[in-house]
């Protein structure tokens, strides 16, 4: 079809973690610098741990979205709208002021998460570009 793009992994987040990952690359590389460590070995290291905290938070989005989490939440969700009455989700949304609440079951709320469910395939390649460039500059490091 053509407006169903749930089966085509989106690359739409793609830019968005490139940008995170160089900032996080940047920052550990600045701490690194003022460390005296050497400006290859700092740009390696900075390069290392923006991959691996992409690839982390892509593999937690994967893992999440095969369903690993829905339970944990789905209590967490119950017990928070126990205590704070306004969070109790209706058919129109949001109970507020009106007082009108039905509880959603596990199976609403494991739809509901379904349909807000987004790629990691973002993370993912994001990583893995940090993770390509960190082996190059690791490389230029161990040679030079």
């Amino acid at each position: 079809m053509r407006g169903d793009k749930k089966g085509l992994p989106s690359r739409s987040g793609l830019p968005a973690c490139l940008a995170a990952g160089a900032a996080i690359a940047a920052a550990v590389c600045a701490l690194n610098v003022s460390r005296d460590y050497g400006w290859i070995r700092s740009v390696c290291d900075g390069l290392f741990v923006a991959s691996v905290m992409l690839l982390g938070a892509g593999g937690i989005r994967a893992v999440g979205n095969r369903g690993a989490f829905d339970v944990a939440g789905y209590g967490l969700r119950t017990v928070l709208e126990l205590v704070l009455p306004l969070l109790r989700r209706t058919d129109k949304g949001h109970s507020g002021e009106t007082g009108e609440h039905s509880a959603e079951d596990i199976h609403q709320y494991r739809a509901r998460r379904e349909a807000q469910r987004r790629s990691p395939a973002g993370l993912l390649l994001a990583g893995g570009v940090y993770f390509i460039l960190s082996l190059a500059a690791l490389v230029v490091y161990e040679v030079f």
